[in-house]
């Protein structure tokens, strides 16, 4: 594992990025001496974390769209209920 500034990072980062790419490389990136980052190769295991953050995205996304249309649902029925009851009602003529 490697250590290097940031400024070092910045005037070097291709040549950098391909290291961390072809040797599998692993740096840590420091401000001021002190560790901020940590650059190192892109993994399997990282591209799971990514589908399965994006999995998770996508069903809070449908919970939130079935919660809104079970909302309007239930607007729906209470005005539908409401109309009714103020419809006035006509008289049943004989023989009806």
């Amino acid at each position: 594992m490697k250590t290097i500034g940031v400024r070092q990072l910045k005037n070097e980062a291709t040549q950098i990025v391909r290291t961390v790419k072809e040797q599998n490389a692993l740096y840590v990136i420091t401000v001021n001496g002190q560790p901020v980052a940590t650059l190192r190769p892109y993994s399997d295991r990282d591209i799971a974390g990514m589908e399965r953050s994006h999995a998770v995205t996508e069903f809070q996304e449908i919970e939130r769209l079935a919660a809104a249309v079970g909302e309007s649902w239930a607007d729906a029925a209470v005005s539908l209920t409401a109309d009714r009851q103020a419809a006035p009602r006509t008289p049943k003529r004989a023989g009806e």
